[in-house]
């Protein structure tokens, strides 16, 4: 159903979201770029700098070798080496206005690795991905997507999720349980601002099934004409770095699974795979309870994407990737593995079943006493500011325009967990985890730094209060204080309201 409350099936025609699976089409707007580009005798390539596009003043990190040499390939690859920042996304600290006062302070990110070191996954470089689309093609990220690869296509549905409008029929709303009870997602957690080519698009199966034709001709229409020249097209899905073995772990199967699944490397928007004797590009997507999968085969001419819009948390790995693979094999004409037993009881017989209680917040009691050492608001360049006040002796703290909760379990002087508000962690809770909160370096009677950690996305940040935070402040202020980061650690069965299962099978050649 598209909508379980007023009784909606899903169409044909019904708008659903598809997560990180956009990020293909990100790389794919800057790929006709690139071929325009080389048609007008232009140097703008896969190679070419961040530094290039938005000019010498541009900073990725305060590392000046990022800074100078990091390439669109290396951003759409996720090798740049630059620390992530998804709870920034979920906090929704930066509208979408603001995301070029976002891309000026930039240089305030940590460092993660080496520059083309290793693959780390980053949605906030697939945000400045669709920033440099826009310093290419001087118009706004969406209108281009619009006019140099949707209108071509013929997609007409299409929307970013930010402007979906949940009062149509023809949007599939997002669904998750709730104390037993399925309930609509609240849609105001469904917003991505500047990190919307990372995942924020949204569209009809049949106008997906356009997409995938697009990419089964390495970049054409289905009028024949050529958006991407076939080299640029191949460079997006050939390896730009291999993948480490527990991110391999994750999304291959080894013994004692009866077919061996091999993903090897990712490409720019692509993991690559090795499947009964066939080249797979694939990619997941999971925005909360939007979720989806697209799998291709340019050389056997298939591709196959699923997309569900329920139930908040959905594991891609155990829920769709097994429907993927036996959509796979009859595309292949093999028989499939899976049947109507396994498929359900997967990983099982060949794995270890997998218990998925719904996310818990694991913390007992509120903290009530003393809180003007505590109260104040702490800020951080970069990071948005943390409003931290007093509730009748407990405290509460607010980050950006959704993540609020109150601080419990206070197990020193210091430390505290943050249990976030229920509707808050109804929708976020599977992502971001149980989150500690330390406050220190105590003087003139309160405490003058926050550090929030989220254990499920293994991030920190820190906020001072002697740092404002304002969208028109200076943006490149690198003094001690603003620049004191820590360094992030980084990174058929289940019950789905609705789902879209779309086969596209061309003409073998």
């Amino acid at each position: 159903m598209a909508d379980l409350d007023e009784n909606t099936p899903m169409t044909e025609n019904t708008l659903t979201c598809i997560g990180s699976a956009a990020k293909a089409f990100t790389s794919a707007l800057l790929a006709v770029l690139i071929t325009e580009d080389k048609k007008k005798r232009g140097t703008l390539s896969w190679k070419t700098t961040l530094r290039e596009i938005f000019g010498e003043e541009f900073r990725l990190t305060s590392d000046p070798v990022v800074s100078s040499h990091t390439t669109l390939e290396d951003i759409l690859s996720h090798r740049s080496g630059v620390g992530s920042a998804d709870a920034l996304l979920m906090a929704q600290v930066y509208p979408e206005k603001y995301r070029d006062v976002l891309r000026r302070r930039l240089i305030l990110l940590p460092k993660k690795g080496q520059l083309r070191g290793q693959f780390s996954y980053n949605n906030l470089m697939y945000g400045l991905a669709g920033m440099a689309a826009e310093a290419i093609g001087g118009k706004p990220y969406f209108e281009l997507m619009r006019e140099k690869l949707l209108e071509p296509l013929n997609i007409t549905t299409a929307v970013l999720v930010d402007n979906l409008d949940y009062s149509q029929p023809l949007t599939s709303k997002p669904h998750q349980m709730i104390k037993g009870s399925v309930k609509r997602s609240d849609p105001r957690f469904y917003r991505l601002g500047p990190f919307s080519p990372a995942g924020g698009l949204c569209l009809s199966p049949t106008d997906l099934t356009k997409w995938l034709y697009f990419v089964n001709t390495l970049g054409t229409t289905p009028s024949k004409k050529r958006l991407v020249s076939s080299f640029d097209f191949m460079e997006m899905t050939s390896s730009k770095v291999a993948l480490d073995f527990l991110t391999q772990l994750g999304f291959s199967l080894f013994d004692p699974y009866p077919q061996p699944s091999y993903t090897a490397w990712y490409g720019m928007g692509w993991f690559g795979r090795f499947y009964r004797g066939s080249v797979d590009f694939f990619h997941g997507g999971s925005m909360f309870s939007y979720n989806s999968v697209v799998v291709m085969d340019t050389i056997k001419q298939t591709g196959i994407a699923v997309t569900v819009n329920g139930l908040n948390p959905t594991i891609l790995q155990l829920d769709l990737y097994p429907l993927a693979y036996y959509l796979k094999d009859l595309l292949l004409d093999k028989t499939p593995w899976l049947n109507k037993t396994t498929i359900c009881s997967y990983p099982e017989p060949w794995g270890n079943p997998f218990f998925r209680p719904p996310p818990t917040q694991n913390v007992e009691e509120k903290y009530v006493g003393e809180t003007g050492e505590f109260v104040g608001v702490f800020g951080h360049t970069l990071y948005g500011e943390v409003l931290v006040t007093d509730n009748n002796q407990s405290i509460d703290l607010k980050w950006g325009e959704v993540m609020k909760g109150t601080l419990y379990d206070r197990t020193n002087l210091l430390s505290f967990r943050l249990r976030v508000d229920d509707d808050v962690f109804s929708v976020l809770g599977s992502e971001i985890g149980d989150i500690k909160v330390v406050f220190n370096q105590f003087y003139s009677g309160q405490y003058n730094n926050l550090e929030i950690t989220f254990q499920g996305m293994m991030e920190k940040y820190n906020f001072s209060r002697d740092v404002e935070f304002n969208f028109f402040l200076p943006s490149q202020s690198t003094s001690s204080s603003t620049a004191r980061l820590i360094s992030f650690t980084t990174e058929f069965c289940p019950f789905v309201l609705i789902m879209s299962i779309l086969v596209n099978l061309f003409n073998r050649l």
